[in-house]
């Protein structure tokens, strides 16, 4: 199963760390899926839509909501280490930078 993953926004909240889309195969696209970190486990936690347009959402196995987590944290860890930091220019919020060192930290780099 093929899963693509476009990050709609970062940050739109204080606990939300990033919205996606998300197709599935190219034939089922969910919308407002959502990517927070677990604060105990300090792990990344998916949550998928209850509903599109008033209809029930299919319910996914746990390969594929896997696959949907890494997807989306793939997106979101490259976007957040793309930024650049050193434009004086740039008014990036602190959370980003928050955020990328969080990343380098976990990553060990």
């Amino acid at each position: 199963m093929s899963v693509i993953v476009d990050i709609i926004d970062t940050f739109p909240t204080h606990d939300i760390l990033a919205v996606g889309r998300v197709k599935l195969d190219s034939i089922h696209t969910m919308n407002d899926v959502i990517l927070k970190i677990d604060d105990d486990a300090e792990m990344y936690i998916v949550n998928l839509p209850q509903k599109i347009d008033g209809l029930s959402v299919v319910e996914v196995n746990d390969e594929v909501n896997q696959k949907i987590l890494d997807a989306l944290v793939f997106k979101y860890e490259r976007f957040i280490m793309s930024i650049d930091f050193t434009d004086i220019s740039s008014r990036i919020p602190y959370i980003y930078k928050m955020e990328k060192e969080r990343i380098m930290n976990n990553k060990g780099l």
